[in-house]
């Protein structure tokens, strides 16, 4: 869940929903660092700043007008588990680590009669959309909680009536000398809370030379209660450095699954890069009690072993599509209950909603791609023996998946099945009529998609034949073949033209 970065322009926005905004490489300054980046999902940005106060961040051309700062590549070090960099600005040496549900962000300051922490909590960042509302409150007892519900744009598109809620709870190991809240360049000095678009706050010190100030976060979708109890849970009373050492042990525990004998120093880096990437695409939804957010908008409980801890964890994801060519493989093999886990996460998505999604954000419909291979995923999971609970509904909703076209919702993809599962084929309809959108009419990717509704067809349909669902067997079969009356033997290319003419 906790996935600390840098963010050098992710209030910039992102009108499509798909243009993730957060670091780009050619540029120079970075306005604080954001303790969630989800597909879909990002918020919480905290920084340290010297000299005059600044509560906006500031822009790209132009970054003296807010708390953002100029920093080198060569300040910079990026490992798993681990983040550094100077801010040249205020000459502030930043450290990010993290537990699974809790960011912890050290700053070494310098020598300073206005030294500031900034949370930036109201304000859009990355891919998570429009803020709707946010808070940001100093209790009594020198901790830090709120909340900020944004409106991503692929939410917006496939699930209007959603958003996306982000809870934290925050402790600081020094006290502030001030304090005040602020709504974009309009502050107030004492006052401990504030609630709306914009909402943050401000921490004031006074610090000497290398003084270090840390901020360790709980973070949750559900509650800022869950927050805190996944910052106690996961983090008890250990420092920074315990948290880091933890954090990069962790990852050299699922690096060693897999070793690697090539004496290519360049072909090993590439290799745990790429399989760094396979664990980091699906960040953690659900809290330590076992509690995740439901895709209409309620509080769901994973059901708790006899030890009281839940029986799987719940995962965010962007669309599935093509993990059939290298991660189904990758998770059976080396990550099997990672890949359990993240099978039942698509099923609590089908309990709730009655359709699979093809991509979620805090249990909410983002889509991704159109198309929808959860189900064939279900299938493989099924295939080496990886998914063992919830079979019968596993079934259920691999095979709802294939043929299910009445009141599809536009969230699940495939919203052009019809055609597919009537007739053979989905219907090409041109970009200009479509403007890149399936419908049940027909879909721009008519022969793409109706391959890919072959393949995952067969697949689930292997799974209905050892079951023993002959019936389901018999017409998941027939829809696999659908694929050969686009073969044109002339050619030796697929084309809708030669679809009409073989059937």
């Amino acid at each position: 869940m906790a996935k600390l970065a840098p963010s050098t322009n992710g209030s910039y926005g992102n009108s499509n929903g798909w243009e993730a905004r957060w670091v780009r490489f050619p540029h120079e300054s970075i306005e604080g660092f954001a303790n969630l980046h989800e597909f879909q999902i990002g918020g919480l940005l905290f920084t340290g700043i010297t000299g005059k106060l600044k509560t906006v961040p500031g822009t790209l051309e132009n970054p003296d007008e807010g708390y953002r700062s100029r920093f080198n590549k060569e300040d910079e070090v990026a490992k798993p588990g681990y983040y550094k960099v100077l801010l040249r600005d205020y000459n502030i040496t930043v450290e990010l680590t993290a537990t699974k549900r809790s960011g912890w962000q050290r700053y070494t300051f310098p020598k300073s009669e206005n030294s500031y922490l900034i949370f930036d909590i109201g304000n859009q960042l990355g891919e998570s959309g429009k803020v709707k509302d946010a808070q940001v409150t100093y209790n009594k007892d020198g901790t830090l909680e709120g909340y900020v519900v944004t409106y991503p744009e692929y939410v917006k598109k496939y699930q209007p009536d959603g958003d996306i809620k982000m809870y934290f709870f925050a402790e600081v190991n020094k006290k502030p000398l001030a304090y005040g809240v602020f709504k974009g360049r309009d502050v107030r000095e004492n006052k401990d809370s504030i609630r709306g678009v914009g909402a943050g706050m401000y921490f004031n010190y006074r610090t000497e030379a290398n003084e270090q100030v840390v901020i360790k976060t709980g973070l949750s979708y559900t509650s800022i209660e869950n927050a805190k109890r996944n910052l106690r849970t996961e983090a008890r009373e250990m420092k920074f450095d315990e948290i880091l050492e933890n954090a990069q042990d962790s990852w050299e525990d699922e690096f060693q699954k897999i070793k690697v004998t090539d004496s290519s120093l360049i072909n090993k880096t590439k290799f745990y890069t790429g399989l760094f990437h396979s664990l980091l695409g699906r960040g953690l939804s659900s809290d330590v009690n076992g509690q995740f957010p439901q895709n209409d908008g309620s509080i769901g409980q994973v059901p708790l072993n006899p030890d009281g801890k839940p029986k799987f964890q719940v995962y965010n994801t962007d669309s599935v599509w093509g993990t059939f060519w290298n991660l189904n493989q990758l998770w059976a093999l080396v990550w099997p209950t990672y890949y359990n886990d993240f099978l039942q996460s698509q099923l609590v998505v089908y309990k709730n909603s009655n359709w699979l999604a093809d991509g979620t954000a805090n249990g909410r419909y983002v889509s991704g791609v159109g198309t929808n291979f959860v189900g064939l995923m279900i299938a493989s999971g099924f295939q080496t023996g990886v998914i063992k609970d919830n079979l019968i509904l596993a079934y259920e909703a691999a095979l709802k998946n294939e043929i299910g076209y009445i009141d599809r919702k536009e969230g699940a993809g495939k919203i052009d099945l019809k055609g597919f599962v009537e007739n053979g084929y989905v219907s090409y309809i041109p970009v200009e009529e479509s403007n890149w959108r399936d419908s049940p009419e027909g879909s721009p990717f008519s022969v793409s998609h109706s391959l890919e509704y072959a393949y995952s067809s067969y697949a689930v349909a292997q799974m209905a034949y050892k079951l023993g669902k002959l019936e389901d067997y018999k017409l998941l079969m027939k829809l696999s073949n659908n694929w050969r009356g686009f073969y044109d033997e002339s050619t030796g290319f697929l084309d809708l033209g030669s679809k009409m003419e073989n059937f």
